[in-house]
């Protein structure tokens, strides 16, 4: 699928009121698709990526408002986590019935009853608007489309956060609207023409991708060549554009916490959390390569202390013991790991030769440390220690752990399909990376002590 899916998405077994509803959002400049819902078949969830407005007939599946809309209730219920995609991001539930006390219920129903594993199934809002209102449903023609307009504006204003997010989301497009404008104007102007246009354009591209990543290996991935070269130039734009209208006024009323004295530190868990979010990529969410700059993969070379010892020179417990500083009660919950690093260049273009690994652990922080003074004893300048995250189902909270000392190099063909634990982003990434340049770099001078 080329195109985004859209952020208006009406939901209807009427066609002609979907036909008039989707008229009425045309008219007032919102683009949105209509879906047709026929109970024989199912609805396809690609359709639904990207909606912010979902629209959606509070009786799909036939019958008149009751004393009892549980049956209705679930049924919406089970559509949002079939088509609500995790990735998808807030979205507001608007629901056609003239009774608030519906959408009322709704709102409670879907709180307590959509499956407490797909959170995301749940709407930020639920609003229930009267179809009668903007259309005429005898006959399917628009009547208010201002009014309609008028009222998401004000289910997503009263909702200050959600706003915020979705300006910003607003602010993202644009920047990426900007940063095609700024290339296509790369192209001359007389060659702007349908016969020409395309190879014009091609050729801009392919220097692009060329001085990206190389001639070689561009073919790999034209997609990642061509984003690494345009990635920055969007996210400046991002940063430095002129805000859209009352931008500055939403996020003061979306962050108003950030002054007050009782919000306090995050908690472990929260911080976990947020770090994960931040600093690190997670299978299953992300396309992840043991290859990868920044790649975290298992030790893949057994756990016996026989085999760490051939490849670093110590024993298990040496490592753990006498290097990080761990109790000997505190070995079986360290997980062994090497992470990718190396030159950006060398990675970017795939150069020739062997991949640089650097040693590290990923320990849990209730894992027993080594004490004095009651408290943990000072770990080496060389070891460079990750802010604290979390774990997709796990109770404890990590820190990953990296021996600039202990670097291993492994052949492409050996180490591309051992098996990935997470990536660091790059902000996390660059700053290990300086960290083990700053050591390795770092002068020394002789000197006598003096009383």
């Amino acid at each position: 699928m080329i195109f985004s899916a859209p952020r208006f998405i009406v939901v209807d077994d009427k066609k002609e009121h979907l036909r008039a509803i989707t008229e009425t959002f045309e008219r007032i400049g919102s683009p949105c698709l209509g879906v047709h819902f026929d109970p024989s078949v199912d609805l396809n969830d690609e359709h639904f990526r990207g909606v912010r407005c979902l629209f959606m007939d509070l009786h799909l599946i036939g019958g008149q408002a009751g004393s009892d809309d549980t049956q209705y209730f679930a049924h919406i219920a089970s559509i949002l986590e079939q088509t609500i995609s995790p990735k998808g991001g807030p979205f507001v539930l608007i629901v056609w019935t003239s009774h608030p006390h519906q959408s009322d219920g709704l709102r409670d129903y879907l709180n307590r009853s959509v499956d407490p594993n797909k959170p995301y199934a749940r709407p930020l809002a639920v609003l229930g608007l009267s179809k009668e209102k903007y259309i005429n449903v005898e006959t399917g023609a628009v009547t208010e489309a201002l009014q309609l307009q008028k009222a998401i504006g004000d289910v997503v204003v009263s909702n200050p956060q959600l706003a915020a997010l979705l300006s910003w989301e607003a602010d993202v497009l644009q920047a990426a609207g900007d940063t095609l404008a700024s290339l296509l104007a790369l192209v001359p102007s007389d060659q702007r023409t349908t016969g020409a246009f395309p190879p014009a354009l091609d050729r801009l591209l392919s220097i692009l991708v060329r001085e990206a990543v190389g001639p070689c290996h561009v073919g790999a991935n034209p997609r990642a060549a061509i984003s690494t070269a345009l990635a920055p130039i969007l996210s400046d734009r991002i940063l430095n554009q002129d805000p859209l209208p009352n931008t500055e006024q939403i996020w003061n009323s979306a962050a108003t916490l950030y002054a007050d004295q009782s919000l306090g530190q995050a908690s472990p868990e929260e911080g976990g959390e947020i770090n994960r979010m931040l600093h690190l990529a997670m299978p299953g969410t992300e396309i992840l390569k043991a290859t990868d700059w920044g790649a975290v993969v298992k030790w893949p070379y057994g756990m016996s202390s026989e085999c760490l010892e051939q490849y670093t020179g110590l024993t298990t417990k040496q490592m753990l013991c006498d290097e990080y500083r761990m109790r000997s009660s505190a070995i079986e919950k360290c997980t062994p790991v090497l992470v990718r690093v190396g030159a950006a260049c060398d990675y970017a273009q795939s150069n020739r030769g062997p991949i640089l690994f650097l040693f590290g652990l990923v320990i849990p922080e209730s894992a027993e440390r080594q004490m004095k003074g009651g408290q943990p004893v000072k770990l080496s300048d060389a070891i460079w220690r990750s802010p604290v995250f979390s774990i997709p189902g796990a109770t404890d909270v990590y820190r990953l752990f990296v021996h600039i000392r202990f670097p291993l190099t492994s052949l492409r063909t050996h180490c591309e399909k051992w098996e990935v634990c997470f990536r660091l982003r790059e902000q996390l990434l660059m700053h290990l990376i300086s960290a083990a340049s700053t050591h390795i770099a770092r002068p020394g001078i002789v000197q006598l002590p003096v009383a």
